[in-house]
């Protein structure tokens, strides 16, 4: 999505104008009625209301293109002042560059409907008077662009606070721990706790036990994964993403209306295709027997809990940087490493670091917050429709990496080089280039304010 804000030149009449959308509001200045005949065909709900308009976020219904060169704007707001009923206006204009216009539409409705509203309610409704209660002390900012999350984590004065809390998704999350890693202080401030309340699709899980958990919580070391990719270097704490689960993540942004349901619908379209993805698979395996996974899950849940400030860095000697001991996505694989390569079509191929994909979905049960590893999930191109319809049920549980046609394994890195042109990848559902990228595991790199010291159980005894 581009940076905000979202402009668009269109015409109404024989008036020249811009729309601009900010991610708080959409703004524009309507010229005067040249006469009723024209107000009553390009504002079909009423008369034109001309002079300058300030449409909330919250009350844009829709944005369309009809006939080619028109754009509707669908909008529900208040008619003479917030204390009024809402009505029904439809403006219209008309464009020159329909491409442009089409991203411009797709900008707009990605952000209106990707969860902001949510995650502000969350706040007003739920946390924020548990924090109270709590007499807890906090300084909140609503983000209101891409990258505002990561410029607020950079530039943050870590001296001030105990722990920095995210209402969202994962995307804002994943901004954070980008903003701290790339501060010239990274190797302290990498080591503030993180706190998350779910406020994305469906609210994912409680927030109420979310925000009791941050209050009561202590500092559990969790792993971070670095990314290597060309030149660039990142971070992600959730899921790395090729094939049918990156396609789902960001090929389905047209679906959003349907909430956590798009990910069921579109994933089951694609097992049914067989649908299937090239690419060279690269990985350092540490166990990829899942019987042996599953009693390892096990006995680790009965060993004591370990906490952040019992824990070492993976620091270099001078305490300050952090090194990818397997180089990066453009380096030749060493053999000395380790390395597994394989060339072939898979449905997907998928690391986590979080047991859940979605709040019904336990895509990596077997993940473990801090064991210096990725479970690394693939689905080989054999899978079949009737296989692929008992995995998509057996995710609901973990139950799928037992399945025959499922590979589920504990790797200490792994690069996937795609062999298509185009496509998907997805980073914590981030899109990014496709293009050759690595992953590894550091161990407790970050923390997360925890109660239990572990994630939930997600895997069967």
């Amino acid at each position: 999505m581009s940076s905000f804000p979202f402009n668009l030149q269109v015409s109404s009449g024989h008036h020249q104008l811009q729309l601009s959308y900010n991610g708080q509001s959409l703004d524009f200045e309507l010229p005067e009625a040249e006469d009723s005949k024209r107000s009553t065909s390009c504002f079909p709900c009423g008369p034109t209301p001309t002079g300058y308009r300030s449409i909330k976020t919250t009350e844009i219904l829709n944005v369309t293109i009809e006939r080619g060169d028109t754009l509707v704007v669908s909008a529900c707001s208040a008619k003479h002042g917030p204390k009024m009923e809402s009505v029904l206006e439809k403006f219209e204009f008309r464009v020159k560059d329909q491409a442009l216009a089409a991203q411009w539409q797709t900008n707009v409705l990605n952000h209106v409907y990707k969860g902001q509203g949510h995650a502000r309610r969350i706040w007003e409704t739920t946390s924020e008077p548990i924090l109270r209660a709590a007499e807890c002390t906090y300084d909140l900012t609503y983000t209101t662009h891409r990258y505002h999350a990561k410029e607020i984590a950079k530039s943050l004065d870590i001296r001030q606070f105990h722990a920095i809390v995210c209402i969202s998704g994962d995307g804002v999350l994943h901004e954070v721990i980008n903003g701290l890693m790339e501060r010239p202080d990274a190797a302290s401030a990498h080591k503030l706790p993180l706190g998350a309340i779910p406020g994305g699709e469906d609210h994912g899980a409680h927030p109420a036990n979310a925000t009791l958990g941050i209050i009561k919580g202590r500092a559990m070391p969790a792993d971070l994964c670095s990314i290597t990719q060309g030149n660039n270097r990142y971070f992600s704490f959730v899921l790395q993403s090729f094939g049918l689960i990156a396609d789902v993540d960001l090929g389905t942004e047209h679906m959003r209306w349907m909430g956590e349901a798009r990910f069921t619908v579109a994933a089951l379209g694609k097992l049914l295709s067989q649908t299937t993805y090239e690419c060279e698979l690269a990985f350092i395996p540490a166990e990829t027997d899942i019987k042996k996974i599953h009693t390892q899950y096990n006995e680790k849940r009965k060993q004591p809990v370990v906490w952040a400030e019992q824990t070492h860095d993976e620091l270099d000697e001078n305490h300050a940087t952090i090194i990818d001991r397997y180089g990066c996505a453009t380096d030749s694989i060493k053999e000395s490493d380790g390395w597994i390569v394989e060339k072939d079509r898979y449905i997907t191929v998928v690391g986590g670091k979080m047991p859940w994909i979605s709040k019904g979905s336990v895509s990596h049960p077997a993940v473990q917050p801090n064991d210096g590893l990725i479970d690394l999930l693939v689905f080989p191109k054999d899978t079949g429709r009737a296989a692929g319809m008992q995995i998509m049920i057996g995710v609901e549980t973990g139950e799928h990496v037992h399945h025959e046609k499922v590979r589920y394994m504990k790797v200490k890195a792994f690069r996937v080089t795609p062999t298509a042109a185009s496509g998907y990848i997805s980073i914590d559902g981030e899109h990014t280039p496709f293009e050759p990228y690595q992953v590894e595991a550091h161990r407790s790199l970050i923390s997360i304010l925890s109660v239990d010291g572990r994630y939930a159980r997600s895997m069967k005894e």
